[in-house]
């Protein structure tokens, strides 16, 4: 074992009964920690810690016996997390956070097992990147393939632009645009051939302009263009039974209305 000594230690090594070092830790002249390595057995890094001179910490380590990074925290000058990553056994990153200047989350991401990246080759399970406001700016969540599962983008005020959910043949579930006040401008929703089932567009105030709701062959069953008090409406049947639901679409319309 040796020691560096002055008016603070500069460096302490400690081993056991090998010649394996188990910590390390380097500190300045105020005796604060700059740095501390703690291994194992094997040699293999436990955990790496790098402090400013205020003793604030600017990177964490933490590996497995097998030396694969735990976690990584980087922070600034305010100590506020910059980065942190958590990765598993094999190495792969679980989740990722990077923060600004107040502490606000940037972006996350979290990778599943089969982990391959944006490039490298593991498949993202859901990714968040927020404002200096901490709203969420896109949300990604995808499954084991890879197609896209959901994806939400709002604007400054936090309200909904646009959701999109997928099916596993990434088939276009559900589309909603919306504008600033919250107000669904347009859904769609298709069914698992692609075909589309039913769109609506409202006005700024919430009516109803345009719905249309088609079956399985690509025909319209019905057509309602509305105005403030129901201006028109176009109905295409196929069987005389859809004529039923069609004028209880109309009720229901008017009543809403």
């Amino acid at each position: 074992m040796m020691l560096l000594l002055g008016e603070a230690s500069d460096a302490i090594a400690a081993s056991g009964d090998g010649d394996t070092t188990h910590a390390i830790v380097v500190s300045g002249d105020d005796g604060t920690a700059r740095a501390i390595v703690a291994i194992g057995d094997d040699g293999t890094a436990h955990v790496i810690v790098t402090s400013d001179d205020d003793g604030t910490a600017r990177a964490i380590v933490a590996s497995g016996d097998d030396g694969t990074a735990r976690a990584i925290v980087a922070s600034g000058d305010d100590g506020t997390a910059r980065a942190i990553v958590a990765s598993g056994d094999d190495g792969i990153a679980r989740a990722i956070v990077a923060s600004g200047d107040d502490g606000t989350a940037r972006a996350i991401v979290a990778i599943g097992d089969d982990g391959v990246v944006f490039g490298d080759g593991v498949i993202a399970r859901a990714i968040v990147a927020s404002g200096d406001g901490g709203i969420a700016r896109a949300i990604v969540a995808s499954g084991d393939d890879g197609t896209t599962r959901t994806v939400v983008a709002s604007g400054d005020d936090g309200t909904a632009r646009a959701i999109v959910a997928n099916g596993d043949d990434g088939t276009a579930r559900a589309i909603v645009a919306s504008g600033d006040g919250g107000i669904a401008r347009a859904i769609v929703t298709s069914g698992d051939d692609g075909t589309t089932r039913t769109v609506v567009a409202s006005g700024d105030d919430g009516t109803a302009r345009a719905i249309v709701a088609i079956g399985d062959y690509g025909i319209a069953r019905a057509i309602v263009a509305s105005g403030d008090d129901a201006r028109a409406i176009v109905a295409s049947v196929a069987a005389c039974g859809n004529l039923l639901l069609i004028v209880m679409l109309f009720n229901n319309i008017i009543d809403q209305i």
